[in-house]
């Protein structure tokens, strides 16, 4: 496998001009894709406990009686002075005894601050990883409408992803009770770590960001997605009807942007089935062996802090992710949160957190990969796939591109140190994980 990932990252160095830049969403999701934060490869669309299938019935939420006033910031445009990445003086990410501390408001909230989550126990070889995406293109940074916190088990090469819905009301510390989607246009990214370590008792070491737009550029790249509509939309996106729908960049944005009012967990659950398609695309036929080509062509839209070695790294473990039934989908849905209706002229609506009931999702969603299971032979095959593919790309850049003075020659090997064997990064290999 290292002997594949090298001859890829060679080929990189060939290509000479980057591709026409899609920018920063096809770039996002093949970062998670290659690291397989969403495997998306399980057949259909698995969402396990703490969160209902595919159910659009909004007769589940409880509203109650609040504080009369909330503060409301209008974030549509903050200007991006926030979106950059982190340096080690602001978050050491090997540091795993690390806790934030959690500073007072800066100004009086409008209804009680709860106390802080209990800190989560997470074994120090857990991957704890968090995927933003904002609805603001920069240079604003808006609101992360889209949060999904990633745990992965390197060892026995299995992960979750938990989403959780942007309208959460919680403390930012420092700020005030708010929206989670706002903290990272308040603060950046150590804002958003801090916010989440308070209110869910986890602190992500990793973190990517995307911003809108470009999604439908990675459909029609892929040649469009075929989607089972479990519930219809017939009066947006043109019309959508139940059944299976062939979609187009365009629609399928649409598909995963649409909102029926405070129905953010309908939303959530189309956002996963559409990113388990695109994962099974790309984790299928060898498609990861195009992934520096991606890096190198949208690096600088995308707000991450993996690296381009990190990310080839992790495709021995994106290749055994892709097996069925490695990964587990779950929600921060109607039976962790209750709805609040805003009193005022403005009638908004937020959804006020369950701590223990959320607790209680997190525990499940990290208890299940901690269970070694064996791998199926699927994993033979997008391997061999993938060693096809690369050997195919090294013919055809041969025979049609020149090789840069600066390229790498047999004579000058190219080393690749897998993420596991990288100081500082505490998965380590088994047979149930890596090779």
């Amino acid at each position: 496998m290292l002997k594949i990932l090298h001859a890829i990252i060679s080929n990189k160095y060939q290509i000479g001009e980057p591709l026409l830049k899609h920018r920063n969403f096809l770039l996002a999701v093949l970062i998670l894709s290659g690291m397989i934060v969403f495997g998306l490869a399980l057949q259909g669309c698995q969402i396990e406990d703490g969160a209902p299938a595919f159910d659009d019935n909004l007769n589940w939420l409880t509203v109650i009686e609040t504080p009369p006033t909330i503060f409301e910031t209008n974030f549509d445009q903050i200007q991006d002075q926030t979106e950059r990445e982190p340096t080690a003086q602001e978050f050491d990410q090997d540091d795993q005894s690390f806790w934030p501390s959690f500073p007072p408001p800066a100004i009086q909230p409008a209804t009680p601050i709860p106390p802080p989550l209990e800190r989560l126990e997470i074994d120090d070889h857990i991957l704890v990883w968090v995927l933003l995406g904002t609805d603001t293109e920069p240079p604003f940074s808006g609101k992360t409408q889209a949060i999904h916190l990633v745990f992965i088990n390197p060892r026995f090469s299995k992960a979750s992803l938990i989403s959780i819905p942007g309208d959460l009301y919680v403390y930012i510390p420092g700020f005030t009770m708010q929206r989670l989607s706002t903290a990272y246009a308040i603060g950046g990214i150590e804002t958003l770590r801090t916010t989440l370590a308070y209110n869910f008792g986890v602190l992500p070491s990793r973190f990517v960001l995307a911003h809108p737009g470009d999604f439908q550029w990675l459909v029609d790249d892929i040649n469009g997605i075929e989607v089972t509509v479990f519930q219809p939309i017939p009066h947006a996106c043109g019309g959508i009807p139940a059944g299976v729908i062939p979609m187009d960049g365009t629609l399928a944005l649409c598909y995963a942007s649409y909102r029926d009012g405070m129905d953010e967990i309908s939303r959530m659950q189309r956002q996963q089935q559409l990113l388990q398609l695109i994962f099974h695309n790309l984790t299928h036929n060898g498609n990861l062996a195009k992934l520096p080509t991606l890096f190198a062509s949208y690096q600088g839209w995308i707000k991450t802090d993996f690296s381009l070695p990190e990310l080839m790294g992790f495709i021995p473990l994106a290749l055994r992710l892709a097996d069925p039934d490695r990964i587990g989908y779950f929600l921060i849905g109607w039976d962790q949160i209750s709805l609040w209706e805003v009193p005022g002229y403005s009638q908004a609506m937020v959804f006020l957190p369950d701590q223990e009931a959320i607790k209680y999702v997190l525990e499940t969603a990290l208890s299940t990969i901690l269970i070694p299971s064996p791998l199926t032979n699927q994993f033979q095959t997008l391997e061999a796939q993938l060693i096809a593919a690369q050997q195919a790309t090294a013919i055809s850049f041969q025979q049609s591109t020149p090789i840069p003075p600066d390229a790498p020659t047999p004579s000058e090997p190219l080393e690749l140190t897998p993420p596991w064997e990288t100081p500082g990064v505490s998965a380590t290999p088994t047979t149930l994980g890596y090779p």
